[in-house]
């Protein structure tokens, strides 16, 4: 997704993506972490959202958490807000690790098979392993995972599995299980139905090979999780989601705001009829000031470890600054409040025109974010600058304590 697009608050969506896998993989703030999913999710992209934490679990906590998957496939089919930020706590808890990320990314942006076999095949290859799984488990066999990932087969077969279970010399039921951790789990654990052998339906994740590389890893850097304890997940708390439905319902008011000093800063307030005694007792803040109190949070800084949407706009201010409305369409959430009205969309120009000047003004009151006109401390939040970094400045900083799998060139940037 290359196109520029704004959230609900104006931030830009794939860098809300960005900035809550660093948070989540930092372990730095769970409730910024419930902002930056939230972000997403009420934006409208609640399929997004989901598919997101699928990435983040095979990519990042498979390895250690492969229990979790049953779980994560039951919230998925319930699919609210509730329980995306469930799964978002739990999660947060995990062990996480950065070997399937590291081989996927190579595999999405290099692909590039360097290293050779010479000599004669092992035998242990040739009398038990498929002609057309060798290559794939040569370079697992040699630790040039790498290499590996980019041999998978596009199509999945079920007597990989075979091989997988004859490589790694696993019994029956363990290779049972995996098989339900790829397929999805049905009336009788292997099939694709989405029906639960305790009669619950679920969701599942679509991305075979991803699913199918997850298993593989597993199993190398992993043998042993069968012997693991089994761990209790938790919810979110009632406080935390009421403090996330506030932050996206209430209005901006007086009395809901804690870091207000004098009515001197607020300009002109917007008051509701003085004759009622009780509306009269409420005043809101002008629609303008929603920015800088909704935004929460910064685009975490290592965000451009990331290729991002940013990259390929010449003036990111100046899509900000006079064409913020043309960018926020392609939200759905701004799509659905745009299409109210009578609307012209220009693509040239990047612009959007009222075909009615009523309606116009009546838009602006609901939404009039006016981003040009916020202070430089919400503007930075939204699209500041972000310090120049790569690939290694972001494993570093999370995987500080492990070795990197694979060392990219250092101008690489990963892609998600």
């Amino acid at each position: 997704m290359s196109k520029l697009i704004l959230t609900r608050f104006l931030y830009i969506y794939d860098e809300v993506g960005f900035s809550f896998i660093t948070t989540l993989l930092k372990k730095q703030s769970l409730t910024e972490c419930y902002f930056w999913i939230s972000e997403l999710f009420l934006s409208g992209f609640e399929q997004k959202s989901w598919e997101l934490l699928w990435f983040i679990y095979f990519d990042f906590y498979y390895i250690y958490n492969p229990q979790f998957i049953r779980f994560l496939s039951k919230k998925h089919k319930l699919g609210n807000l509730r329980d995306l930020l469930t799964v978002v706590k739990n999660l947060f808890s995990f062990r996480s690790s950065s070997e399937i990320f590291i081989t996927r990314q190579y595999n999405m942006a290099i692909n590039n098979i360097t290293h050779i076999f010479r000599g004669k095949k092992p035998n242990w290859l040739i009398t038990a392993i498929p002609l057309h799984y060798h290559a794939l488990f040569r370079f697992i066999d040699k630790k040039l995972y790498h290499c590996a990932v980019s041999s998978l087969p596009k199509t999945v077969e079920p007597d990989l599995f075979d091989a997988i279970q004859i490589y790694f010399n696993i019994g029956n039921t363990q290779i049972e299980e995996l098989k339900k951790n790829y397929y999805g789990y049905d009336g009788t654990g292997t099939g694709t139905d989405g029906t639960g052998t305790d009669g619950t339906d679920y969701e599942y994740y679509d991305n075979n090979h991803h699913k199918i590389w997850a298993i593989i890893c597993l199993l190398i850097f992993n043998p042993d999780y069968t012997q693991s304890k089994k761990k209790m997940f938790i919810g979110i708390h009632d406080s935390d989601y009421k403090d996330i439905i506030k932050i996206h319902n209430d209005p901006l008011t007086l009395d809901t705001l804690d870091t207000l000093d004098t009515l001197d800063t607020l300009d002109t307030l917007d008051t509701l009829d003085p004759l009622d005694p009780v509306a009269s007792a409420v005043s809101y803040l002008p629609i303008r000031k929603t920015l800088l109190y909704k935004c929460l949070y910064s685009i975490h800084p290592l965000s451009s470890s990331f290729s991002s949407m940013r990259d390929e706009q010449y003036n990111i201010g100046d899509c900000y600054w006079y064409h913020w409305e043309y960018y926020a369409y392609h939200s759905p959430i701004w799509k659905e409040r745009f299409d109210q009205y009578n609307i012209t969309i220009d693509d040239d120009s990047r612009k959007i025109t009222f075909d009615d000047d009523d309606e116009l003004e009546d838009f602006y009151e609901q939404y009039g974010y006016e981003p040009d006109e916020q202070s430089s401390e919400t503007q930075n939040k939204l699209f500041g600058c972000l310090p120049e970094n790569n690939w290694k400045k972001w494993i570093e900083d999370i995987f500080s304590n492990s070795k990197c799998i694979y060392d990219f060139e250092n101008d690489f940037k990963f892609n998600y």
